[in-house]
């Protein structure tokens, strides 16, 4: 049986972490989703950069403020986006591993430029420009 301790800690942890990935991120991106969602779920006109062949298929992406980016990964091999410390926030933003056929997005808030990687490849990166 679970004890009334762990449950709370638990939640806790879950709570900071929860609190801690959007309040970095408040001023400039927001989440619209934390986990991966199947690429077959992304709308029809949506802003989406394929991972594929190693690479982000687009490399320079300019979006306007209030834009969503959906990064969808197209290839077997797992791939994330990840943003360093000081991008997006004072926290690094690493964005969950994504399988085959998996997406991922970001909504930016402010203007900028966003550079990233992938966390396990880092020869792949990327760049939004938020115009």
């Amino acid at each position: 049986m679970i004890s009334a301790t762990k449950i709370r800690s638990c939640l806790a942890a879950c709570v900071l972490a929860a609190f801690g990935a959007t309040g970095a991120l408040a001023d400039k991106a927001t989440i619209p989703s934390e986990s991966p969602f199947a690429a077959a779920e992304v709308a029809d006109g949506a802003i989406v950069v394929d991972i594929a062949k190693m690479k982000y298929e687009t490399p320079e992406l300019h979006v306007k403020v209030g834009d969503t980016v959906t990064w969808i990964n197209r290839e077997a091999m797992p791939h994330n986006v990840h943003f360093v410390a000081g991008v997006l926030g004072e926290a690094a933003l690493k964005g969950p591993m994504m399988k085959k056929e998996q997406a991922y997005s970001l909504t930016f808030t402010e203007v900028g430029t966003y550079d990233y990687h992938c966390t396990p490849h880092p020869f792949m990166r990327g760049k939004v420009v938020v115009e």
